[in-house]
C-alpha cells in the first residue's frame, strides 16, 4: 500500500512540476501575433482591465495594439480613458482611429473636451471617430462641447463635417440646429450632407422643412425617408403635399415612412390616406403598419373594410394588426370578432394579440375572458393578459401579480416585477429577496429584473427597506457578471458608494486557443448561409470586428440551434430580427457574449447583435433593412448580408431559419 501510495505522491509531483515548467515557458516563450491577440480578447472577455492588457499597448505590432484599445476601451471606466486617450498619437493611423472611437466606450465625460481639444491637429480619419466619441460622451446638458462642436463643421475633410453632424446628434444638441442648417446651405459632400440631414430630422428641427423638402426627389431612398420623417416635426403646411408622393414611393422602407409620418397626423386628408392606401396595399409587413397607423389615428375611415377581411383567410399577422384596430374603433362590437379568432385559429400570437385587443378595447366586461388567457398554456399569452389586466382592473392588480409572481415562465415574472418597481410595492419585497436569495435556482435575467426593482425602491428617498437593499448586496455577489456590475451600479446611486471592486471578473466560455485558431483559419471571413422559409441570404461573418460574437454565432449555427427559429420583429425600414428559440423576443441560449462595439457603419444589410443591455447579447441578431446611424457604437456588427437581401426584405414575422450553413471553416 506504502509503495502505491509513493507511487502516486511522485506521478502527482512530476505532473506538477510539468505544468509549472509550461507554465514558466510559455509566459517567457515569443507569442505569435495571433496568440497575443487572443490574450487580449480573453482578458476584454474576462473585463480584466490588467497591467498585462494594458501592456499590450504598447506591443511591437500595430494589430496587437489596435486590439488592446478597442479591449480597454470596451470594458470602460476611469482607467480607460486615460490609456486609450494617450493611443491617439499611435505611429499607425489605424490604431489612432480606434482609440479615437475606443475613448467614447469609456463613458468618461470629461473627456468629451479633451476630444475637442487635440481633434483639429489629428489625421482626419482619427479626427472624425474623436468627434463621434466625444458626441457620444456628452449630453443634453453639456452646451460647451457642443459649442465647440460646431468648429468642426468648418473642418477641411467632409467625413470630419459629417461626423460632426452626428455627434451633435448624439450629444442631443438641439440648440445647434440653427447651425446645421447653416452648414447645410453650402456644404456639397454627398456624405456630408446625408448625415446633416439625419441628424436634424432626428433632432425634430421644425424649420428644417424647406431643407427636406429640397431633397424629397433625391435618388437615394435612404434620403428621402430621412426628408419624410423630418417633416413630422415641420411647422410648414406646405409639407402636407409631399406624404401622398411619399406614400406611393417605389421604395417599401419609404412608404413605410410616410405611414409613419402619417400616424402622428389625425386631420381628414391623413385619415383618408391611410385608409384608401391599406386597401390596395400589397406588402404584408406595409399592411401591418398601416394598421398599427389607422389605429393610432382612431381612424375609422378602413373598419369596414377591416371587418370584411376576416371573411378569408388572412395571414396572422394582418389578422393581429387588424383585430387591435377594430378593436379601438368598434369597441364592444369586435368582442365577438376576437372570441372567434382567439378560439378557431387559436395559435399563441393569435391569442396574445386578442388579449391585446381586448385591453385596447378596455372595458371590464371582457375581464373573464383575459382570466381565461391568463390560465393559457402558451407563455406568451399569459403574459400579454396579465398586462391587459393590470391596465383593465387595476383594483385587482396585487392578485395578478401574485399570481404572476409564481408562473413557471420568467416572462409574466419579469411583467410583475415591473409592475412592482413602477408601483414601490415595498410590500413585495420579502418575497423578492427569497427569489435572488436562491440564486442560479432563478432564472438570470429574473434576477437581473430582482436588482432593478431593488436599485428603484433603494433609490427612492421615501423609501427604507431592508430587503430591498439586502436584494442589491446578493447581487453584488451574484454568479453573472451582468448583475453583479448592475447592483454595484445601483448601490453606487442610492447610497454613493462604491462596490465596484465586488464586480469581479467575467466567466468565459471561449479560450484563447480556440480565438487563436479562429485568426489562423478565418484570414479571409467565413460565410453563413441561411435559407429561410423565403429563400436563401448569404452573410459575411467580420471576425476581425468581433470574434466573440462571430465564434458564438458559428457554434449555435452549428449545433442547430437556429433551424426551424422564428424571424420574431419586423420592424419596416429598421430591421428584421430572429435567433429567439421562444419565437417571443425573449429567449436566448444559456449564457451572454460579451458586447465587442467597432467602429463599423450601420448601412443597410448590416447584421448586429440584438440585447437587453450592454453584455447580455446572445442568439438574436438583427438585419439593418436600411442605414441606422445611431445605432452605430451600441449594439455589436457580425458581419453584412453579401447575397439575397431580396429576400431579406421578403420576411415577415413568422417565417422561419430553415438552416444555417457556415462556409469557409
Amino acid at each position: 500500500m506504502r509503495k502505491i501510495l509513493r507511487s502516486i505522491v511522485i506521478v502527482l509531483t512530476i505532473v506538477l512540476f510539468a505544468v509549472a515548467g509550461y507554465y514558466i515557458w510559455d509566459r517567457v516563450r515569443e507569442h505569435n501575433v495571433s496568440e497575443r491577440m487572443a490574450q487580449v480578447i480573453h482578458l476584454e472577455d474576462r473585463r480584466d482591465l490588467s497591467p498585462d492588457l494594458i501592456s499590450y499597448l504598447s506591443d511591437t505590432s500595430a494589430v496587437v495594439r489596435r486590439r488592446a484599445v478597442l479591449a480597454v476601451g470596451r470594458i470602460g471606466g476611469p482607467k480607460s480613458a486615460p490609456a486609450v486617450f494617450e493611443m491617439l498619437t499611435d505611429s499607425a493611423t489605424f490604431v489612432a482611429t480606434s482609440a479615437a472611437f475606443a475613448v467614447g466606450l469609456t463613458g468618461e465625460k470629461e473627456y468629451a473636451a479633451n476630444l475637442l481639444d487635440v481633434a483639429f491637429d489629428l489625421p482626419a480619419p482619427v479626427a472624425m471617430e474623436a468627434v463621434q466619441s466625444a458626441g457620444r460622451l456628452a449630453d443634453s446638458t453639456m452646451s460647451e462641447v457642443a459649442e465647440r462642436l460646431v468648429d468642426y463643421l468648418q473642418h477641411p475633410a467632409p467625413e470630419v463635417r459629417g461626423a460632426t453632424c452626428k455627434a451633435l446628434l448624439y450629444a442631443g444638441a438641439s440648440s445647434k440646429s440653427d447651425a446645421i442648417l447653416s452648414f447645410m446651405r453650402t456644404e456639397k459632400d454627398p456624405e456630408a450632407r446625408i448625415a446633416g440631414l439625419y441628424a436634424l430630422s432626428r433632432l425634430k428641427v421644425a424649420t428644417a422643412a424647406a431643407l427636406f423638402i429640397d431633397n424629397l426627389s433625391d435618388p437615394d431612398p435612404f434620403v428621402r425617408s430621412i426628408c419624410i420623417r423630418g417633416l413630422r416635426y415641420a411647422d410648414s403646411t406646405e409639407a402636407g403635399k409631399y406624404l401622398p408622393i411619399a406614400l406611393n414611393d417605389n421604395n417599401p422602407n419609404v412608404v413605410a415612412s410616410a405611414i409613419g409620418v402619417l400616424a402622428s397626423r389625425k386631420d381628414e386628408k391623413a385619415q383618408q390616406l391611410l385608409a384608401r392606401k391599406v386597401e390596395i396595399e400589397k406588402d404584408e409587413r406595409l399592411v401591418v403598419a398601416l394598421f398599427d397607423a389607422l389605429r393610432r389615428q382612431e381612424n375609422p375611415k378602413a373598419a369596414r373594410f377591416a371587418r370584411g377581411l376576416f371573411r378569408d383567410s388572412i395571414p396572422d399577422n394582418i389578422a393581429a394588426a387588424a383585430a387591435k384596430y377594430l378593436a379601438v374603433i368598434q369597441k364592444d362590437r369586435v368582442v365577438s370578432l376576437l372570441d372567434s379568432l382567439s378560439i378557431n385559429r387559436g395559435n399563441a400570437y393569435l391569442k396574445a394579440a386578442c388579449a391585446e385587443a381586448y385591453s385596447l378595447y378596455g372595458d371590464v366586461k371582457i375581464i373573464p375572458r383575459l382570466a381565461v388567457l391568463f390560465s393559457d398554456p402558451a407563455p406568451q399569452v399569459r403574459a400579454a393578459a396579465f398586462s391587459a389586466l393590470v391596465k383593465i382592473n387595476p383594483s385587482e392588480v396585487e392578485y395578478y401579480i401574485r399570481k404572476a409572481l409564481t408562473d413557471s415562465d420568467m416572462v409574466p415574472v419579469s411583467l410583475a416585477l415591473s409592475e412592482i418597481q413602477q408601483r414601490r410595492l415595498t410590500e413585495y419585497l420579502p418575497q423578492l429577496r427569497t427569489m435572488m436569495e436562491a440564486g442560479k435556482k432563478t432564472d438570470a435575467d429574473i434576477r437581473r429584473s430582482l436588482v432593478d426593482v431593488a436599485s428603484a425602491i433603494c433609490a427612492d428617498s421615501t423609501l427604507n427597506d431592508s430587503n430591498a437593499v439586502q436584494i442589491l448586496l446578493d447581487g453584488l455577489m451574484d454568479r453573472e457578471y451582468v448583475i453583479r456590475r448592475e447592483a454595484a451600479a445601483a448601490y453606487k446611486k442610492a447610497f454613493d458608494k462604491d462596490e465596484s471592486s465586488s464586480i469581479g471578473r467575467a466567466t468565459t466560455r471561449i479560450s484563447t486557443g480556440r480565438i487563436k485558431s479562429g485568426f489562423e483559419k478565418y484570414v479571409e471571413n467565413p460565410m453563413a448561409v441561411i435559407t429561410t422559409s423565403k429563400g436563401e441570404f448569404t452573410i459575411e461573418l467580420d471576425y476581425d470586428a468581433a470574434p466573440l460574437n462571430v465564434l458564438n454565432f458559428i457554434e449555435l449555427a452549428e449545433d442547430d440551434f437556429y433551424d426551424s427559429v422564428l424571424f420574431h420583429r419586423i420592424i419596416p425600414d429598421f430591421v428584421v430580427q430572429g435567433g429567439c428559440p421562444r419565437g417571443d423576443g425573449w429567449g436566448g441560449p444559456a449564457w451572454n457574449v460579451r458586447c465587442e462595439y467597432s467602429p463599423r457603419p450601420y448601412r443597410r444589410g448590416t447584421v448586429g447583435i440584438a440585447t437587453s443591455g450592454k453584455d447580455t447579447g446572445g442568439s438574436q441578431f438583427f438585419i439593418a433593412l436600411s442605414p441606422q446611424p445611431h445605432l452605430e457604437g451600441r449594439y455589436t456588427v457580425i458581419g453584412r448580408v453579401t447575397a439575397g437581401m431580396d429576400v431579406v426584405d421578403r420576411i415577415v414575422r413568422g417565417d422561419t431559419i430553415d438552416n444555417i450553413e457556415i462556409r469557409g471553416n
